[in-house]
């Protein structure tokens, strides 16, 4: 999910294509010999998708052949893309304005006027239903299967949520998500009541829990299949956190896993899954960092842009989707990965 870098308020032409092309190889740069069993050598990035926007939050349907969501945070849409026929559509459309048309958020950061707009985090529920952080609105929304959408929060102990970025659920039901940023204002200029820190979020049979305060800009999350642990990117200290997950659901603890601070290359941990064997795929400097669940780098899948997030897909569960910049690309890698 983005946060180091944002949208100037100013106007865009958004233009977007479908696209095959394959990134040049080598993409691989390996450095652990764990890492041969997860990676082939020999492993393509191919480009399935490109536009003048941002893009972020992929998820694989599994609904028919499947098709992939993603979000356009310039365009305040979730975008369908049909791996049978290679054409986008609009799942979702003005996905910050919400049912009250609610402002976007304006902030200021070095002396320029930034605006976040769009949905960001995608993830389903237990039903196959959409459920995506409308970050602009500060909500986190859940599309139903007539098409309407549904609010299924949007304040904590009576402040409005910030931003919030990404989201995934347990397998009990309950929704962990996070929320970026604090203490903002509209794009109106008026102050924001919104919750005066970032945060780690619990939403489970519609009582909200803060588990996680003290982060400086909490981002991807993801959970160890056992759901044993969670795992949550800090992106502005470009730190992975893992922490130990209780019977009750609340979080305990908090270390660093992974600090990716020393790494010049472009690139944070940003969205983030995890595979079937534990473990984790990060955004990171230079691309998709593979990093077991002891915390060791096992390896890098080198990308032409910043990684925004990721999910796995197709059939078997064996395709990386990723989102960046301007780029949506596929990978087909030799392990499946954790799926909602």
């Amino acid at each position: 999910m983005r946060t180091l870098a944002y949208f100037c308020v100013t106007a865009a032409v958004s233009f977007a294509s479908s696209a095959f092309a394959q990134v040049p190889a080598p993409v691989v740069q390996r450095l652990d010999p764990a890492f041969d069993a997860l990676v082939p050598a020999d492993t393509k990035v191919e480009i399935i998708y490109q536009g003048d926007a941002f893009f972020e939050g992929p998820v694989w349907h599994r609904v028919g052949a499947g098709f992939l969501t993603f979000s356009d945070l310039i365009a305040n849409r979730i975008v369908k893309w049909d791996p049978a026929t290679k054409q986008t559509s609009t799942l979702v459309a003005d996905v910050w304005k919400g049912k009250d048309n609610s402002s976007a958020i304006r902030f200021e950061r070095d002396g320029k006027t930034y605006v976040q707009v769009g949905p960001n985090g995608e993830t389903l529920d237990k039903e196959g239903r959409l459920v995506f952080t409308a970050m602009g609105s500060g909500r986190i929304m859940r599309r139903e299967a007539d098409g309407t959408i549904t609010i299924l929060a949007d304040k904590y102990q009576g402040h409005h949520f910030n931003a919030p970025n990404d989201l995934v659920y347990k397998s009990d039901g309950a929704l962990y998500f996070t929320d970026i940023r604090a203490c903002l204002v509209t794009a109106d200029e008026t102050p924001r009541d919104g919750v005066p820190h970032t945060g780690v979020y619990r939403l489970k049979d519609g009582q909200l829990t803060l588990l996680v305060s003290n982060l400086d800009a909490p981002n991807g999350i993801a959970f160890s299949p056992d759901e044993k642990v969670l795992y949550v990117n800090d992106i502005r200290q470009r730190k992975l956190m893992r922490y130990d997950v209780q019977s009750d659901g609340t979080l305990l603890g908090g270390r660093v896993l992974v600090d990716m601070i020393a790494d010049p290359r472009v690139g944070n941990p940003d969205g983030m899954k995890v595979d079937t064997r534990g473990n984790i795929w990060d955004g990171g400097p230079g691309g998709i960092w593979v990093i077991s669940p002891e915390g060791k780098h096992l390896g890098t899948i080198l990308m032409p842009e910043r990684i925004s997030n990721l999910a796995w897909g197709d059939a078997d569960g064996m395709t990386l989707y990723t989102t960046g910049p301007t780029l949506v690309t596929r990978i087909r890698v030799s392990v499946s990965g954790m799926r909602p």
